[in-house]
């Protein structure tokens, strides 16, 4: 249910540009249940094409994933076949028992569920956010989850969104636009609080590279299929990404594009892409 990216129509070229990362640190969350690894019952809220699902299927007893998005589902039917449950549906209403998951996973998805600022926006101008989507989402992760089960979040801070990736330099006020979407990490800890989690790791993942193989491609801006591959470009006005392109074109040209990206790459390495959110019930 994204709110301002077009999955439907990024659905098909996801894959190319994006991997399942942390599956690691999701699978010692899980594995610190009092139910063993190979029998608990996982949900990922959000599951897209099913990246993180097929990591994890190997590891876990039985798996369901649900989405918003029919197109992303189609992709992850062709990647799962049967042997995973998947629904179309919004992860603020979710149609499941309560207590029915002994573990539930969600990466990179709160950034999808507030209203924002669209790409004709001014950031600065944009009311602030009292993430009520984000905390409904929450409220219903704890309802649907077992007394001691694990609920993980693989959500970017602040920060990482300006630092933890190169290109976010090229287009600093979609970047702003979509912070005004994303609760930060103390705003976020507070709602899992509140909802009756207690949180047991906040923890950055400083080795993990979303876009895998791609991302430090020196002409990855230049094409849209690419820029798929991350919903922030979805946040670009036509002038903004202009301007991002005609950059990315001059520093390849000069030859100043490496000493860009070895510099951008020091902030990265510093913080990380992503952060892990452990909550217990």
């Amino acid at each position: 249910m994204s709110q301002y990216a077009n999955y439907a129509l990024d659905s098909d070229s996801y894959d190319t540009t994006r991997i399942p990362i942390g599956v690691d640190t999701i699978l010692a969350s899980l594995d610190r249940t009092p139910i063993p690894l190979s029998q608990q019952v996982l949900l990922e809220a959000g599951c897209g094409t099913g990246n993180y699902l097929h990591a994890l299927y190997p590891h876990v007893g039985s798996l369901a994933g649900i989405d918003f998005s029919e197109g992303m589902l189609t992709q992850a039917r062709r990647k799962l076949g049967e042997q995973v449950g998947l629904s179309c549906g919004s992860i603020l209403d979710m149609a499941f028992e309560g207590e029915s998951f002994d573990g539930i996973t969600c990466n990179q998805v709160i950034h999808h569920l507030e209203e924002g600022p669209s790409a004709a926006d001014d950031p600065a101008a944009w009311k602030p956010c009292h993430f009520r989507n984000v905390t409904q989402f929450i409220q219903e992760a704890y309802r649907v989850l077992r007394p001691g089960g694990a609920f993980v979040i693989n959500a970017t801070s602040h920060e990482q969104f300006r630092d933890g990736y190169w290109w976010a330099d090229l287009i600093p006020v979609a970047v702003a636009r979509l912070s005004c979407r994303m609760p930060d990490l103390d705003q976020l800890k507070q709602i899992l609080t509140t909802a009756g989690f207690d949180i047991e790791a906040v923890s950055p993942d400083l080795d993990g590279i979303l876009q895998g193989p791609s991302y430090l491609d020196p002409q990855g801006p230049l094409s849209e299929a690419w820029r798929a591959g991350d919903s922030t470009w979805s946040l670009t006005s036509d002038a903004e990404l202009d301007d991002a392109r005609q950059r990315v074109t001059r520093m390849n040209a000069e030859g100043t594009m490496q000493a860009y990206l070895d510099e951008r790459e020091k902030k990265r390495l510093a913080i990380g892409q992503t952060t892990f959110f452990c909550g217990r019930k």
